[in-house]
């Protein structure tokens, strides 16, 4: 008589319900994410030129003081300490 051997194999792992997404939320994550790494980069801070209210020269954004009268320096664009002309 011959002999039958039986193999059991070991039942797959089930997939987790909660990792599986449809394609408009992946869609809607994708958009959600785009638009804050947009939003960080329109609302970091851009380093400007320092102008001295004195002399009214333009000055690296590293200084402190005025490079040609060593006056201390504001933070401001240099279009608005330009004369009236």
């Amino acid at each position: 008589m011959i002999q039958q051997t039986v193999q059991i194999e070991p039942p797959l792992p089930a997939r987790p319900a909660n990792l599986v997404f449809q394609n408009y939320q992946k869609t809607g994550l994708i958009i959600f994410v785009a638009a804050l790494l947009y939003l960080r980069l329109s609302l970091r801070r851009r380093k400007s030129n320092r102008v001295c209210p004195q002399c009214n020269s333009r000055n690296p954004h590293h200084r402190s003081n005025c490079i040609q009268c060593s006056a201390p320096l504001m933070v401001t664009s240099f279009k608005e300490h330009l004369p009236d002309a």
